[in-house]
């Protein structure tokens, strides 16, 4: 906030105060006496400085509340520590204009003793999440340079022409008539008794108000509503009301201790410090009702966050532990976020990425920890589980950058290798398709020169026959003809090869049945019956003339793909 922005108004307004008259006044002299009798004495009256000032933020528009604001007071124009200080909560108009009654905070309001000395005071404006503002001089009003002599009757205070006992038994006299309200002070009907007139006096102390010779009203009284000077001395019905020992804030019929109804936001909770809302109690405290609030708790896991639901009867549906970790469908979530579905068929987690426009992710994993996965699935239950499923009609349902790890068996429908093509490599893919057989076979060849016999000895690794059995041989000549053949078989991992004309070159292709163990543990089938799930079912229903509802997907997710049926443009669910 400028100070070209700032407009002052400040009324120090020093005057005692009369507690009765704050509730109601006397409708008799005699009435008016006795107030006038038990009246606190000036050193119990709370003091309050109007002040109005106008909130504008950085491009001068008008800011909208609350705004915290903390006002000053200073003996010196820079520097210095402050003489007192408070922050308030203050709500401007649409213009950024606001009032404020400086220590309204405190039950005895602006101390009176900063004042004493007749010295300068600067009020120092601080507006939240903003820099430091030049502070600005008090100064008074005209008349309010004449209110320290108000205080006695010519230069005598007013102990010395009349004693509260004189006042008190006065009776209906003339001078109990002239200290009655005029007409535009509020009235009552009933007399306020000695006792009354204590326990307002008391009342007084802890809740400060403004001294007034006379309080007015608009005219106008809510039942139940508490009273608040809308302006100095002028008192209206608030938003604020009592009923039963209730509190309401924005209702006439608060149902609970503290009842605050809002048209947006019912009740906001802001500040600078470390909580801002702290719930006591023996083991927990709650914040809303129990078919759609939260609960503060602590149970055996430890203090946690309950999030409830009702239907029929109370249900947690997820919890925030004391180690920031979240639990969905279990109480002791052991990860930052633990999903567990209970329910039949139901799935732990879904995720959508539905802009059509962008070639967004649903999911993304990434792990920063040695030797950690980004993504890890598993699944142990059924030989049609599926650790990881990946589905895509129009794309591809999986895709690797970098090295692939397979510890199992790899089944496909085809295969075949992918690369930039070799001539063309800017503009074209080359594709090879692999080799397959119906055994779990080894593919060995290669070239060798035949000596000054006709003969060679084809060396084999170390591990060749550890790893194979079953061995088939091919032999073809190179740059000529001659009745080559194997003239020993394979033995010690070599075998040789005879028959041919010297120096001849002759190449060489045998392959093996693997025999390690893994292999003769799992050996793949040739041919396998269809499971009765699957039955009726393709794998590719498309070339078969079926529809694409009668892919094995169907039957192995069923759930899964009525799921997807149900998102526009996914498959419909197929018809029985």
């Amino acid at each position: 906030m400028k100070p070209s922005h700032i407009s002052l108004v400040i009324l120090l307004v020093w005057l005692f105060l009369v507690p009765t008259l704050m509730a109601q006044t006397p409708t008799a002299a005699n009435q008016s006496m006795t107030s006038t009798a038990q009246s606190p004495s000036a050193a119990d009256v709370p003091r309050l400085i109007k002040f109005s000032g106008m909130l504008l933020d950085a491009q001068d528009r008008p800011m909208a509340g609350p705004v915290g604001v903390t006002f000053a007071l200073h003996a010196q124009q820079t520097g210095g520590a402050a003489l007192w200080l408070e922050t308030q909560n203050v709500k401007p108009d649409a213009s950024g204009v606001y009032t404020v009654l400086l220590g309204a905070n405190s039950a005895n309001g602006v101390p009176a003793e900063l004042f004493a000395s007749g010295e300068a005071r600067w009020l120092e404006v601080q507006v939240e999440r903003q820099a430091e503002q030049p502070r600005v001089l008090l100064v008074s009003v005209p008349y309010a340079l004449k209110a320290k002599d108000a205080e006695t009757l010519g230069g005598k205070p007013a102990s010395a022409f009349v004693t509260t006992e004189t006042l008190a038994g006065a009776g209906n006299s003339a001078g109990a008539a002239a200290a009655a309200p005029s007409s535009s002070t509020v009235s009552t009907a009933a007399p306020i008794s000695k006792a009354q007139t204590t326990t307002k006096k008391a009342a007084s102390a802890a809740q400060p108000a403004v001294a007034c010779t006379n309080v007015t009203s608009d005219g106008t009284a809510t039942v139940n509503s508490i009273s608040m000077f809308t302006t100095a001395c002028n008192l209206q019905s608030s938003v604020i009301s009592q009923v039963a020992g209730n509190l309401g804030v924005g209702t006439s019929s608060p149902a609970v201790a503290l009842d605050i109804v809002g048209n947006n936001a019912g009740m906001r909770l802001s500040g600078t410090g470390t909580h801002q809302v702290t719930v006591t109690g023996l083991s927990s405290g709650r914040l809303g009702q129990d078919a759609t609030g939260f609960f503060f708790s602590s149970d055996t896991n430890g203090k946690v966050i309950k999030f409830l639901t009702n239907n029929g009867t109370l249900n947690e549906w997820m919890r925030i532990t004391s180690a920031g970790n979240v639990g969905i469908g279990t109480a002791t979530p052991a990860n930052k976020l633990d999903v567990v579905a209970p329910a039949a068929g139901a799935t732990g987690l879904s995720v959508q990425a539905t802009d059509l426009t962008t070639a967004n992710t649903a999911v993304s994993g990434l792990a920063n920890g040695l030797n950690g996965a980004g993504v890890f699935g598993e699944a142990e239950n059924g030989n049609l589980a599926f650790g990881v499923w990946g589905r895509s009609a129009s794309g591809v349902a999986g895709q690797f950058d970098g090295k692939v790890n397979v510890t199992g068996t790899l089944t496909k429908a085809g295969g075949s290798f992918k690369i930039d093509h070799p001539i063309d490599p800017s503009n074209q893919y080359l594709y090879h398709s692999f080799v397959e057989s119906p055994d779990m076979k080894n593919i060995y060849d290669g070239v060798v020169n035949l000596d000054r016999q006709g003969e060679a000895v084809v060396q084999l690794p170390a591990w060749f026959g550890a790893l194979n059995k079953e061995f088939r041989y091919q032999l073809t000549c190179i740059g000529g003809f001659a009745p080559v053949y194997i003239a020993e078989e394979i033995s010690e991992n070599r075998f040789k090869i005879a028959g041919g004309n010297p120096g001849m070159k002759v190449s060489w292709m045998v392959t093996g049945i693997r025999q390690d163990a893994w292999a003769n543990a799992h050996r793949i089938p040739v041919e396998e019956e269809k499971p009765p799930r699957e039955r009726g079912y393709y794998l590719h229903p498309e070339l078969y003339g079926q529809p694409p509802q009668k892919s094995t997907a169907w039957a192995q997710h069923p759930e899964v793909m009525k799921k997807k049926a149900q998102t526009p443009g996914k498959l419909i669910e197929p018809k029985q």
